[in-house]
């Protein structure tokens, strides 16, 4: 307290004033004691917030709201009123510093007190919400320490300040710690989330999330970047980054977060928890529509560009040695799948090759989760581009070449699904939704693209509504409109488009035995696309499903006016929507030159720097490295295995290679139906026994961390950290629960791989380390052209032989739980007579998890019944991660802007330039 300035009041309607506290931008605040000697704090707002009368009166209603707030863990408002036309608010007086002075002059708050901090903030915000009540400035410096504990102060008052526009003179609420919808006048409950969890941030940490600056860098953070957690406590940092999603809705709810708060407060982190990334929802319906199979022809490479495995690719060298299987193996597969596929069934796996982990090299510099604006590595560094902008341009001009060991998939957007075909298409065509371009976690986030906003979901999730963005355009300059969406979908289920996923035919509530826009022309599909108006299009599904804008990304909505389309022949004359046109198409090569009559107005998320992209497909590895290495080429195949030490060894090479985690994992299925598995401690007695180091040897995955969780840490959400996975296993531990489900003495298992050096070498890893206690394990090494259909994939087969342990491989269509765990963890996708992707989870609660995940339109709950499917996964023993997959990308030497992009994990085509 200080002494009254010339000017201050001497009272305040029936307080008298004692003392000046501090002034802000709101107003000054007063120490003051009522008539009854209590004393208070009083915030007389300034002059300029008074307007005429209605305009008092509409923030008097405003901040009386702030009185209906329960007085716990806030201080309580008192008296609301206006003396000679100027507001005031007269609350509780807690005595004690600020948390913002706190942590200025003391330092970050530690430990126990942290965690008390952050449960009682958050009890005041569900007190707060719970009388419907926004206080749009949460931060620091309104968070008292008082000796009861913390208080939360000014609740309301911005509120009341944004009652009308002229009563604020500018933004309502303290920049460094408002949601990315306040600054588009915004704000809900949602919003004091985000807020909190940027105090949290700075109470742990003395930082801001998002750092400090001019007002319109620290809007460009909030709006783009990712926060910096990186000094943020382990059991505290999945929260904070739940709560900091640019999407609203994605953020847990303030009683959410109370129960998130107090379980991670009784749970000690594991000891290898991966990075927390931020959460988001999931793509698969009710019922589990899978997209194409995604092996590629047999194992051949069917990653982006690098041949890398993104996605829920199986292909991709990245940087093994196993050489691929002959191509016609798989061929009638992948095109009988899109007539035929049953409900949830999808071919999607792993690659077939090693990789070589590098990022986390002890003498190579970590990424934090930044972005392109973050603290980066410098220009050319190792791993600069994973989780960074490496080589940062706006450089615009020049021609970006890309060299690809895969076969050219198609150009048509109704007619691809590898990843190198994704990450491609979003250059000239443009989906209704897309990811986010940008590097790190913020890059598995879901934001408009063609449409102005995410889709609104009504009748309970079944109906989805999308409305375009004004003033869009095709090349040749007419309007792209709803009808053209529609259309692309229809024509995207014809049964010869062999490539295309099978996600919006599983969806829509379409007429049975629809067959598209070619062969059932006549048929109205109305009660399932509707487009009402140009801008309109709605969607009506068979079954609720909370995430249809991960569906909606995929480009089969990139529009296709129906005057223009030329069926099977569209690919080589597709009517761009993008920032680049098709210039030329052949069996090898695509060449792309700018689209004139693209706006960037009309596209927040692309900003092409590149005059044009020549892709060229097929090209022999050794040729396409050769450019890469020659600077010939800017992004190309990811590095083969044995010449990943040469280029180690060569420092220029080093400082432009990047090892992302992708979302691949190697999984050990423990079958229940084969005694002894049928006991769940004899199948926790295999896990415990892992030797995950020797599995990552195996893998060739040499100095990767060893998984912690089921899904890698590149899948949004919360990771469960399973308790009985250890880096070099616990026979001890092991050898208890033998003991437990009455075989002390051990027992004899079978075990199934496919007949790969990488395989066999992990089976032999996983032999010997079951072996120490006692499980003999005999393996069983079959052809992969016979593998998934006749024995690893075929229930039948593994009963019948008495298969207890499956070698299996899986990566999801994109990172997030639902689509890593729909297809691998529901008993009703298992077919019991041919192919199966699940072969070891029959669990009836995990069943009913699914189905409310997938029908929960919360983010937050939705997240926490995925958490709760993982961890009910871990619980039952029966599917278990032996190495997570990373392949080493090598950027080309003109390469500039590049980043890795998580969700096809490779270098993001839509960002890069030259330089």
């Amino acid at each position: 307290m200080r002494p009254l300035r010339p000017g201050d009041p001497p009272s305040v309607g029936s307080y008298e004033i004692t003392g000046f506290l501090g002034e802000g931008g709101q107003g000054s605040v007063y120490l003051g004691v009522s008539p009854s000697g209590e004393r208070v704090a009083i915030k007389l707002l300034h002059a300029r917030f008074a307007g005429d009368a209605t305009e008092v009166r509409r923030f008097r209603r405003e901040a009386e709201a702030a009185r209906r707030v329960a007085e716990f863990c806030t201080a309580r408002v008192l008296e609301v009123g206006t003396v000679h036309d100027q507001p005031y608010i007269v609350g509780e007086y807690v005595d004690g510093p600020s948390l913002q002075h706190h942590v200025t002059t003391e330092g970050p708050v530690r430990g126990p007190a942290l965690m008390r901090l952050a449960v009682t903030t958050a009890t005041a915000l569900v007190a707060i919400h719970g009388a419907g009540v926004v206080h749009r400035d949460f931060k620091p410096s309104n968070v008292l320490l008082g000796p009861d504990g913390p208080r939360v102060i000014d609740f309301g008052i911005a509120r009341a300040l944004d009652a009308s526009h002229s009563m604020t003179t500018g933004i309502v609420g303290t920049p460094a710690f408002m949601a990315p919808e306040q600054f588009l006048g915004e704000a809900a409950p949602a919003s004091d989330v985000f807020a909190w969890a940027g105090t949290m941030v700075f109470a742990a940490t003395g930082r801001a999330a998002f750092g400090v600056g001019a007002l319109p860098v620290v809007m460009h953070r909030i709006l783009n970047l990712d926060p910096d957690l990186s000094k943020v406590p382990g059991e505290l940092a999945p929260l904070l980054w739940a709560c900091l999603s640019k999407d609203a809705r994605r953020r847990p709810t303030a009683e959410q977060l109370v129960r998130d708060l107090i379980r991670a407060g009784t749970t000690a982190p594991a000891a290898q928890t991966p990075p927390p990334v931020p959460l988001r929802p999931s793509p698969h319906p009710a019922g589990g529509p899978a997209g194409r199979p995604r092996e590629g022809p047999a194992g051949h490479p069917a990653g982006g560009p690098a041949g890398g495995t993104a996605g829920g690719t199986a292909g991709g060298t990245a940087g093994g040695t196993e050489p691929p299987p002959p191509v016609a193996a798989t061929t009638p597969l992948r095109r009988v799948r899109k007539a035929l596929i049953p409900i949830g069934a999808a071919v999607t796996t792993l690659a077939v090759t090693a990789a070589i982990w590098l990022v986390r090299q002890a003498d190579q510099p970590g990424g934090t989760g930044g972005t392109a604006a973050s603290a980066a590595p410098s220009p050319a560094a190792f791993g600069a581009a994973v989780e960074n902008v490496a080589n940062p341009s706006t450089k615009t001009g020049g021609t970006l070449r890309v060299v690809s060991a895969s076969t050219l998939e198609s150009t048509d957007p109704g007619n691809m699904y590898a990843p190198h075909s994704l990450n491609m298409v979003r250059l000239y065509g443009r989906s209704l939704t897309m990811f986010k371009p940008v590097p790190g976690a913020a890059g598995t986030q879901i934001v408009p693209d063609l449409a102005e906003s995410l889709g609104v979901p009504s009748d309970g999730g079944k109906t989805w509504t999308y409305k375009l963005r004004d003033g869009l355009k095709y090349q040749d300059g007419s309007p792209i409109l709803a009808k053209d969406v529609k259309h692309a979908v229809l024509r995207s289920m014809d049964p010869d488009f062999a490539n295309g996923s099978a996600h919006l035919d599983l969806l829509l509530d379409l007429p049975t035995g629809y067959q598209g826009a070619y062969k059932s022309p006549r048929v109205s599909t109305d009660a399932a696309v509707e487009t009402p108006d140009d801008r309109t299009i709605i969607f009506r599904l068979k079954a609720p499903y909370s995430t249809f804008d991960q569906v909606v990304q995929l480009p089969e909505t990139v529009p296709v006016p129906a005057t223009k389309d030329t069926g099977a022949r569209y690919g080589k004359s597709v009517l761009a929507s993008g920032p680049y046109r098709l210039e030329s198409v052949t069996d090898n090569k695509v060449v792309l030159a700018r689209n004139e009559h693209w706006s960037a107005a009309t596209d927040p998320n692309r900003r092409p720097l590149p005059d044009s992209y020549e892709l060229e497909y097929g090209v022999p590895p050794e040729d396409a490295d050769r450019r890469l290495r020659d600077g010939t080429a800017d992004v190309g195949p990811s590095v083969a295995g044995d010449d990943v030490p040469g280029l180690l060894a060569d420092p220029a090479l080093k400082a432009r290679a990047d090892a992302p985690v992708t979302t691949g994992v190697r999984l050990l299925a423990i079958n229940p139906e084969i005694p002894p598995f049928d006991r769940p401690d004899c199948r926790r007695a295999v896990v415990q026994a892992l030797d995950l180091s020797a599995l990552r040897l195996a893998y060739g995955v040499g100095q990767a961390p060893v998984p912690t969780s089921l899904l890698p840490p590149t899948i949004s959400g919360r990771r469960h950290a399973d308790p009985d996975l250890h880096p070099e296993g616990d026979p001890r531990a092991a050898r208890q629960s033998l003991v437990r489900c009455g075989q002390p003495n051990g027992f004899k298992a079978k075990y199934v791989h496919r007949d790969l050096p990488a395989e066999a070498r992990a089976a032999e890893a996983v032999q010997k380390a079951l072996a120490e206690v006692g499980i003999d394990v005999s393996l069983e090494r079959v052809p992969i052209a016979e593998f998934h259909e006749k024995k690893g994939g075929s229930p039948d087969y593994l009963k019948e032989h008495g298969t207890g342990l499956i070698a299996k491989g899986w990566s999801p269509d994109w990172p997030d739980p639902e689509s890593f765990l729909s297809l691998v963890a529901d008993s009703r996708q298992i077919n019991e007579e041919s192919y199966s992707i699940n072969v070891s989870v029959r669990v009836r609660s995990i069943d009913d998890l699914i189905d409310q995940a997938r029908k929960e339109l919360n983010g937050s709950e939705r997240a926490e019944l995925w958490s709760r499917v993982e961890r009910s996964l871990a619980d039952e023993h029966v599917l278990v991660p032996m190495a997570w997959q990373v392949p080493l990308l090598l950027r080309g030497r003109n390469a500039a802007n590049v980043h890795v992009s998580p969700v096809y994990g490779d270098y993001d085509l839509l960002t890069m330039g030259v330089s």
